[in-house]
């Protein structure tokens, strides 16, 4: 099917000297006129258009109208606006509903428009083309990363079913043998509860909902988050301090979400801080960026520079035992929520600290915005 414009112009003069002006452009092209507002609108609706050329002044209405309309439909079909002189401002209006360019009626304009549509043509075909690109690009990054966690997986799910086959295969000849059975059934449990626990730091990845509309208060979400890390900090004697400034603004998140953020800071903090340590949480609102910053830091040895790059990385980890998913996970819901982690620069006196910041909820004037109910 050729590629068809709509000219929209009641002015018959000006409408076949238009057309004239579009068939030398528009070579191969068909070209449908007509006057007036309801016979564009059921030309648009009979088939498809991949220009169109619309009027200001018609009879029955007025070219911004159907460019308001066909937009609303979701039709984005390159449009070029025309108007007199006297009324260039609503041309300006249309750039601003989603004309691509507008031409004033005036001394030469017939001589412009040529050049106008092919213009306007060529930065649509470049816009899809980068869009494409872009599509591509983000299809070949899905790809790279789903080979890389495949490998991952295959390596932390390989290793504890080695374990556990291991014990199957020497079960039946050893099964009198009481302290073979509690050993191996102990390596065995632990293996596959480190699988669960990898299939459920996966799902938790890959199920991040996206940037939330709930409206929370901050120390509610630390609070939950703490709850979560209480019992590992007692048994190992660490301190939590907090130092969180009075009237903090509420912030709109996912609530789930973002208490799973914190709470895999913290548990991170606990993981890497010594015995009898503290854990320091801090909160304060930046006026700059209009965010409710958060900063997380422990008392450990702190990143070394040469792994400041990977932390964020699916199954990177220096913990004997870890999984290397937290802090992916992590990023994971910072990028979809429009969340600022950071991990910033190492203290003078050591340890990691990383930065949260939760975009601040802004009521509008006179108003409370409503807090969400505490899960």
């Amino acid at each position: 099917m050729s590629q068809a414009a709509l000219l929209v112009e009641d002015n018959s003069s000006h409408a076949e000297l238009i057309a004239d002006e579009l068939e030398l452009a528009l070579e191969g092209w068909t070209l449908d006129q007509v006057p007036t507002l309801a016979e564009a609108r059921a030309k648009i609706a009979s088939r498809t258009y991949d220009l169109f050329v619309f009027d200001f002044r018609l009879p029955d209405g007025d070219g911004i109208e159907l460019l308001r309309e066909v937009r609303a439909r979701g039709i984005v079909t390159p449009t070029i606006f025309v108007t007199t002189a006297s009324s260039a401002k609503l041309a300006v209006d249309a750039m601003k509903l989603g004309a691509d360019d507008y031409l004033v009626k005036e001394e030469g304009y017939l001589a412009v428009l040529p050049y106008l549509v092919q213009e306007v043509l060529k930065r649509r075909q470049l816009a899809s083309e980068r869009q494409l690109l872009e599509e591509r690009l983000q299809r070949a990054e899905r790809a790279a990363t789903l080979g890389y966690l495949a490998s991952g997986l295959a390596h932390h799910i390989n290793n504890p079913l080695a374990t556990i086959r291991t014990f199957l295969q020497l079960l039946p000849s050893n099964i009198e043998d009481a302290e073979f059975r509690t050993k191996y059934l102990e390596m065995a449990l632990a293996e596959s509860e480190r699988i669960r626990d990898l299939v459920k730091d996966i799902m938790r990845a890959a199920t991040v909902p996206q940037q939330g509309h709930e409206v929370r208060r901050l120390d509610e979400l630390i609070a939950h988050a703490e709850n979560g890390v209480a019992g590992e900090m007692q048994k190992r004697a660490i301190v939590l301090k907090q130092r969180i400034d009075a009237a903090l603004p509420a912030v709109r998140v996912h609530g789930e979400a973002a208490t799973c953020l914190l709470l895999t800071l913290l548990q991170n903090a606990v993981r890497f801080s010594p015995e009898g340590s503290e854990i320091e949480i801090a909160a304060h609102r930046d006026a700059a960026s209009q965010r409710v910053v958060v900063e997380v830091r422990d008392r450990g040895a702190g990143v070394p520079t040469e792994n400041r790059d990977k932390i964020f990385e699916p199954f990177f980890t220096t913990a004997v035992d870890g999984l290397g998913m937290g802090l992916f996970v992590a990023s994971r819901i910072a990028d979809l929520q429009d969340i600022e982690l950071q991990l910033m620069p190492t203290p003078a006196h050591g340890g990691a600290v990383f930065r949260v910041g939760f975009k601040e909820e802004v009521a509008e004037a006179g108003e409370q915005a409503p807090i969400a109910a505490a899960v």
